[in-house]
């Protein structure tokens, strides 16, 4: 059962105590990420991520690390358009300790000034390493295609120029507006202690409460297509539709659809495109829910010269699943499936705290695994052909990267 708590500055506290586990995985959560910055703040969030790793009040960055090391835990960090998160899994009798330092870094860094300007040089050879593999670079430009002038379109990572020209007392002010404590949850899942969950309210009661917090606008979808021309060898090439956003009761029929269509090796592009025709290596569809919308993507790198075919083939399977949707045994398949994965996926520590999480932060509540495998069971015919007509009714924004022409 999931404990919830909520601290008197607006700090969240999601606990699971799961029996028999000797380990303990936390993970602070904030609601902040690329789609909260300024247009000069670009790449802040990330740039940010990076700096906790970089010392504090009490500890240097090798320090950090040789702690981690020594305790043979697992500490993390990712950004994303929408949230930040930090995170430790260690065994049970370290995992106050190991919460104490990752509440350092996250209330005590230093942001030191020479630490700041070498992070940004790495962070800058991250942003050129995305450059250079055209299967990452190919959705960056989709977001342009599918977002244009939005917050949204813009890279986690920033560039080269917005990374440059952030500065620390940026980050101090970001940090303070944007990791105001309504917009924090904590979520821990394992071997969960009395003293661990004493020591997560002591550390983050004394967070002061912020006077402004970041607004998001819901982003209008747009269908463009863009074109760039790259040294590679392959032709990468994405769609993108609408989907449903991330408190959507329809969730777990768009899952389903996703494994069916594009998410599987039996699904039927995978099937259509690469075992019986042999046209990509790698072919994919998935889907991303945020709180105002959600999309449905599309994945397929090919060689120049079949890029016609692929593309037909494209437009057939979705005019195919329009006009018959998925057939019985697809369906019954289908629910099967989506049952095993959410039974596997949610065995370890850290599945239950991401998943607590995401639910505190999106849905602010908590369904029990057996429930959401009973809204799996009940999924029909009609909800994934009302989902079919929902996705695929409009046309997609596309991208393509292309191998350059020769001269």
């Amino acid at each position: 059962m999931v404990e919830q708590l909520t601290l008197a500055n607006g700090v969240r506290i999601v606990s699971e105590r799961i029996p028999n586990t000797r380990s303990v995985a936390t993970g602070i959560f904030i609601k902040a990420g690329s789609r909260t910055e300024t247009k000069e703040e670009h790449g802040i969030s990330h740039l940010i991520e990076h700096m906790m790793f970089k010392g504090t009040n009490q500890l240097s960055a090798k320090e950090i690390a040789v702690y981690f090391d020594r305790l043979g835990g697992n500490i993390n960090a990712f950004t994303s358009k929408d949230q930040t998160c930090y995170y430790v899994k260690t065994l049970d009798e370290h995992a106050v300790a190991a919460f104490d330092v990752l509440a350092d870094m996250f209330l005590e860094s230093t942001f030191d000034e020479e630490e700041l300007e070498k992070e940004k040089r790495v962070v800058i050879e991250e942003i050129k390493m995305y450059e250079d593999t055209p299967d990452d670079l190919v959705h960056e430009l989709l977001a342009i295609a599918a977002y244009g002038e939005d917050v949204m379109a813009r890279p986690i990572l920033g560039t080269e120029e917005s990374v440059k020209s952030l500065s620390r007392q940026m980050i101090l002010d970001y940090v303070k507006e944007a990791y105001a404590p309504d917009q924090i949850v904590i979520s821990i899942a394992g071997h969960v202690t009395d003293e661990l969950i004493a020591q997560v309210k002591t550390r983050f009661s004394r967070i002061e409460p912020s006077e402004t917090t970041r607004q998001i606008q819901e982003p209008a979808l747009q269908s463009e297509s863009l074109r760039k021309e790259k040294d590679t060898e392959q032709v990468h090439v994405c769609y993108n539709f609408r989907a449903i956003h991330s408190a959507d009761d329809r969730l777990p029929t768009l899952a389903l659809l996703n494994n069916a269509f594009g998410a599987t090796m039996s699904s039927r592009l995978f099937q259509s495109i690469r075992e019986d025709r042999g046209l990509a290596y790698s072919v994919f569809s998935y889907y991303t829910t945020f709180d105002d919308h959600g999309t449905f993507t599309i994945y397929v790198g090919t060689s120049k010269e079949t890029l016609e075919e692929v593309e037909t083939v494209l437009a057939s399977e979705i005019h195919h699943l329009l006009a018959h949707g998925l057939t019985v045994k697809e369906l019954e398949d289908g629910i099967e499936q989506l049952k095993g994965s959410l039974i596997l996926g949610n065995e370890s520590t850290s599945s239950h705290m991401n998943r607590n999480a995401r639910n505190e932060l999106h849905l602010g509540t908590h369904p029990t695994l057996e429930e959401v495998l009973e809204e799996v069971e009940r999924i029909t015919p009609e909800n994934v052909q009302e989902m079919i007509a929902h996705i695929f009714s409009e046309p997609p924004a596309k991208a393509y990267i292309l191998p350059e022409i020769d001269e």
